[in-house]
């Protein structure tokens, strides 16, 4: 054993960089509802192999430590941590009971002696063995050996078994927080040193009109209003009324699961053969009224075992359809209009005029209702259709695999504007429609070789990805892309375990990428990576430490299914984003180059009481080259190849099970904590300061020595010593050009989950905090230039107020000004003279925030023969939400676009879930 320990440091520097390949993660999954779902695809980047969850979402996958899992069509991502033994997992899902001693009159015959014959004929001569078959219950064949010998054959015992399981959900929804607006001041502005209400027919955008409580309806009729015009209030008319044009509704939401299995069983535990079905519907209801999607699935899953070839095959359907999507920022459209609706206009009374135009607030806006009247009752619709065929064998340690999958996807967008819509007079109608065909091919091959505390395992895995994607766009032309790319990986695992004193486990690998779109084809894409574990430090049982690492390198490309037409939006400025329509396409994937990803990490973990303590610490550090962005050129979008940027930061995890535990009652908690940078540290020249999201006078940047994604947009003056620079007339002076003003990256996020376990009951709560990173707040900007906003309806009696600052001489400013002067144009007030946004720093505000994501209580109940067959759930969803900036939710996206947070333009408010779910296994 000493010798053993003196070989420690040559083992810790072979193999520190490595990772165990005999292990497996399992979990259970959840559909981008973020519910368990059956038949959901895990598929292992790493190694490439899949599984397919089971009906409650648990699934079982090899996996090493630190392989990358995604589902979903890869919008969900997970690192992999605390890989097992696949007996330890398969354990843990089986429940143990006490074995109770059983007092019966059979029992009792069976342990007193009785009395024997001796001339029985049991004693005879002739004799019946049944040593050629075990526990067989049907003879199936009786054959004389000898004189005195006979031979029996069993017959196999075959059955067919139904079982499955139902399981309806409901839900009910509600927006989170939304900006707050002021219910006291009217449409209009100031004329001749008075405030003058302006109706809808004027065109009037501006809520700097007189106090509401000063006026009332003539009654005279008026297009625009029921109850006529507005006048100054005297005897004999009625006051006027706060029009209430809040759009966001309490909805219900549905689910619905029927899952049947037919099992043909041999030998009372062994399957032959078994044939899945499930069958579902969903709505999901928006909190905008009479916007809601419905989607209905089938799936079909077969799986037998022929001359030991085990043979998977399934076919998946997915039908969606839906009112509309926030492809063309419709949504946020709508939710903008709303909000800058003022009190003394009520978009509900009707959404036409008399003439079958729009009936709204000012020509220059929209009546969301209008917006939402449509003659479709779908704009939406996608059909998804998957088939899978998967074969498998093993000859003692050779294993194959293969893998065959073919995916058609149909998905159509009918965006429409009618006629008198703001930004398009005529109207504007365009149908999007886009094909997808998928094919992969998966070939594995392993060896592996097991020789006493070793294990060898040697893989070659070949995978090939055919895609074509036709967009068509009804009013522009159509767009087609093609690729075909090949992955040949070769991967080596050495694995050593000493049940008493270490383990460990190294892999070693590398990969060609070979793609006819991309420029040049890679064959050198090496891997490393591995542990090495203690077991039992100072003799503690139970103790362990392992340390961990890997450095990874990978070729990638844009993915071509992915539409980049959102960009369009760095086409406008802020003030014209209603002009906003996407119909370019990316040109042409083809001729890029690969987009090269080297990963480096290193960790360590503690496990105590097997493992009923864990901390987990890594480091991780991604460098990335020739990243590619979209630019406009020549009026045609297209991608380039234009930077370098560094991706670093560490997670740190702790997990305690079992804090508390006794027989029916048992306490869990895990934390996490996690902090990353993402700096830019080259780009190509001429592209410096490119957008990447936003508008053109408000923009996520693209500017090497920053943080990638950093906020530019204008700032005020100020002197070498940073004081305000202050015009002549009192207020700060807004400079000329623009500069990064606000970081949304996060100082940390820690992430903490708890559980309660009381015999049938489990509690369930996940929160999580965040600190630091900024956003700049759009929306509460304009609401300010129009008057809206409950700040602008509060402060706009401010007078003599002196701004501190310096004027152009250096001097202390000393000019008192007015919030608002009605003897001043409506354009010279504090929230206006800057113009539509205003000065971008000025609306600058942190991102921290606590929420609590979800909390679920459930209740399972024994039923007949069936344990805990009968499950009730109750859960909550974003049940609190604390957060630091004035707006909604931070971790809103901008237009829902991806990689756009730290921008907010009207962005839609977060939602509250309440639910119910009722499930039942039979």
């Amino acid at each position: 054993m000493k010798k053993v320990y003196l070989l420690l440091p040559v083992f810790a520097v072979q193999f520190a960089f490595a990772q165990d390949s005999q292990r497996y993660y399992s979990g259970t999954f959840f559909n981008e509802k973020k519910k368990p779902q059956n038949f959901l695809k895990i598929f292992n980047k790493n190694s490439g192999v899949y599984e397919l969850t089971d009906e409650k979402g648990f699934a079982i996958i090899a996996a090493k430590e630190y392989d990358t899992l995604i589902w979903n069509s890869g919008k969900n991502i997970q690192v992999v941590h605390y890989v097992q033994e696949l007996k330890n997992i398969l354990e843990r899902q089986v429940p143990r009971q006490t074995v109770e001693n059983i007092a019966s009159k059979d029992y009792e015959n069976l342990i007193i002696k009785t009395e024997t014959d001796e001339f029985s004929i049991e004693k005879s001569y002739d004799s019946l063995r049944k040593n050629s078959d075990h526990d067989f219950s049907v003879i199936r064949k009786l054959k004389l050996k000898s004189d005195s010998l006979y031979k029996i054959k069993s017959q196999p015992q075959k059955y067919l078994v139904f079982n499955g399981n139902f399981s309806t959900s409901l839900d009910v929804k509600n927006r989170n927080r939304i900006p707050k607006t002021q219910s006291r001041y009217v449409q209009g502005r100031s004329e001749n040193g008075s405030l003058v209400w302006k109706g809808p027919d004027t065109g009037e955008m501006f809520s700097f009109g007189p106090d509401i409580s000063t006026l009332g309806f003539n009654g005279i009729p008026y297009e625009y209003d029921n109850n006529g015009q507005l006048v100054g209030l005297n005897d004999g008319i009625s006051l006027a009324k706060i029009y209430d044009n809040n759009l966001f509704k309490t909805t219900f939401g549905y689910s619905n699961q029927l899952n049947l299995n037919a099992i043909i069983k041999s030998g009372g535990y062994n399957e032959n053969a078994r044939l899945s079905l499930n069958i579902g519907q969903q709505k999901d209801q928006m909190y905008f009224i009479d916007q809601f999607d419905i989607a209905n699935t089938f799936k079909a899953k077969f799986s037998t075992e022929i001359l030991k070839f085990k043979i998977n095959a399934g076919f998946n359907y997915t039908g969606n359809k839906a009112t509309n999507t926030n492809r063309i920022g419709l949504f946020n459209r709508v939710y903008q209009n709303s909000l800058l609706t003022p009190v003394s206009f009520s978009n509900k009374q009707s959404a036409y005029l008399s003439n079958g135009l729009q009936r709204s607030y000012s020509l220059y806006a929209d009546n969301p209702e209008f917006l939402f009247s449509q003659p479709e009752k779908y704009n939406y619709y996608e059909n998804i259709r998957q088939f899978n065929f998967d074969v498998n064998r093993q000859w003692n340690g050779f294993k194959l695999s293969i893998s065959q999958a073919y995916d058609n996807q149909d998905m159509m967008h009918r965006d429409v504007y009618k006629i008198s819509t703001n930004g398009f007079p005529v109207g504007l109608y365009n149908i999007r429609n886009q094909k997808n065909e998928f094919y992969n091919s998966n070939i594995l091959a392993s060896y592996e070789l097991y020789d006493g505390e070793l294990d060898n395992k040697f893989s070659l895995n070949h995978i090939l990805n055919d895609r074509k994607i036709n967009v068509s766009h009804s009013i522009d032309r159509n767009y087609f892309y093609q690729r075909t790319s090949q992955d040949y990986i070769f991967n080596y695992n050495l694995d050593y375990e000493n049940y008493n004193d270490f383990e460990f486990g190294v892999n070693i690998g590398n990969s060609f990428y070979i793609s006819n779109t991309s420029l040049k084809n890679k064959y050198w894409i090496p891997k490393v990576n591995g542990y090495f574990t203690f077991k039992d430090i100072f003799g503690w049982n139970n103790f362990d430490v392992q340390f961990m690492g890997a450095h990874t390198q990978l070729a990638a490309e844009p993915e071509i299914a992915k539409s980049y037409s959102s960009y369009t939006t760095t086409q406008f400025s802020a003030q014209n984003a209603y002009q906003y329509f996407p119909l370019k396409e990316v040109e042409t994937f083809n001729n890029l180059s690969n987009i090269n990803i080297k990963e480096s990490k290193a960790g360590f973990k503690i496990i105590l009481f097997n493992p009923r303590i864990n901390l987990t610490a890594e480091y991780f550090k991604r460098k990335i080259n020739n990243d590619v962005f979209p630019v406009f050129e020549n009026q045609d979008l297209v991608l380039k190849n234009l930077a370098d940027h560094t991706y670093d930061g560490y997670e740190v995890n702790f997990n305690y099970d079992n804090i508390y535990h006794s027989y029916d009652f048992s306490i869990g908690s895990k934390a996490s904590f996690f902090k990353y940078r993402d700096i830019v540290d080259r780009v190509n020249s001429g592209y410096n300061n490119l957008m990447i999201s936003g508008f053109n006078d408000i923009y996520k940047t693209l500017s090497e020595g920053q943080i990638l994604g950093a906020v530019m947009g204008s700032y005020y003056e100020r002197n070498a010593e940073g004081k305000l620079i202050i015009d002549d007339y009192g207020y700060p002076v807004k400079a000329s050009g623009m500069k990064i003003i606000a970081d949304p990256t996060p100082d940390f996020v820690m992430k903490f989950s708890h559980q309660i376990n009381y015999k049938m009951f489990a509690l369930n709560i996940n929160w999580e905090w965040k600190k630091g990173g900024q956003v700049w707040n759009g929306t509460q900007a304009v609401l300010d230039y129009y008057g809206r906003s409950q700040t602008s309806g509060d402060e706009r009696i401010i007078k003599n107020y002196v701004f501190e600052g310096v004027n152009s001489n250096g001097n202390a400013n000393q000019i008192p000004v007015d919030f608002y002067n009605p003897n001043l144009a409506v354009g010279d007030n504090l929230w206006t003279r800057y113009g539509f946004l205003g000065v971008a720093e000025n609306y600058v505000e942190k991102s921290d925030y606590v929420r609590i994501n979800d909390i679920t209580l459930s209740a399972y109940f024994d039923i007949g023969n069936f344990r805990r067959a009968l499950g009730v759930s109750f859960y909550v969803n974003n049940i609190f939400l604390w957060q630091a900036n004035r707006g909604v939710d931070s971790n809103q996206n901008f237009y829902d676009f991806d990689n756009s947070r730290g921008l907010d333009f009207f962005n839609l408010p977060s939602f509250k879930t309440y639910g119910c779910t009722v499930s039942f296994k039979f």
